[in-house]
């Protein structure tokens, strides 16, 4: 029987139809796997009040809806401190923590323009850890604007990746943490140096 006839048949089609859904299912699994090696609970979800008023971070975050994790960040900063008011979302910074027990994480740097001659500032950090399957915890929030007002960065990491490159000896430094997202420094990875990538 030829084959596009075979394809037109009810039960094929049918056959066909759980073969897909079946697929998109594994897919969805897959992605949502454990990453290999990780064995650390998820993070706890611990708010203060002004935060657990917004709802949306009483849950994680899908890393590949990097928009509403910025706009939830700077909903976050903004009921934190009243003075990062007017502050917007610079992108999603991917951490890894130097300690097995600990979580990866990531950060959203938070900018404003300066001056006349329009200069973006980084005047705030949100902070999240990462479960086994990629998804994001609210963490903490850094408001550089009362911890480090004259000392505002251009971007976070303050230490960017090509410079970290050049004082390592590496092509490609991995952004980790110690003690605090808010404190990353470049690792090479095949020597184990580091240089700060400032902040805290």
């Amino acid at each position: 029987m030829p084959a596009f006839v075979l394809l037109r048949k009810p039960v094929v089609l049918v056959a066909l139809g759980i073969l897909a859904v079946a697929g998109v299912i594994l897919g969805v699994a897959l992605a949502r796997s454990p990453t290999a090696g990780c064995t650390v609970p998820a993070p706890p979800i611990n708010l203060p009040a002004q935060l657990r008023s917004l709802g949306e971070l009483s849950q994680p975050f899908d890393l590949a809806d990097p928009r509403s994790l910025a706009d939830a960040s700077v909903r976050a900063a903004t009921s934190l401190h009243s003075d990062l008011a007017g502050a917007s979302a610079d992108g999603v910074v991917r951490e890894f923590a130097t300690d097995g027990a600990q979580h990866d994480g990531v950060v959203v740097p938070l900018s404003v323009a300066q001056g006349s001659t329009g200069q973006r500032r980084v005047v705030g950090l949100v902070a999240y850890l990462l479960d086994c399957t990629g998804r994001a915890y609210y963490d903490d929030t850094l408001d550089l604007l009362r911890s480090n007002p004259a000392a505002l960065p251009a971007h976070f990491p303050v230490l960017t990746q090509s410079e970290a490159a050049t004082q390592l000896g590496t092509a490609q430094p991995k952004l980790v943490y110690r003690d605090t997202p808010f404190a990353p420094f470049w690792q090479n990875p095949s020597t184990g140096a580091t240089v700060s990538a400032g902040v805290e």
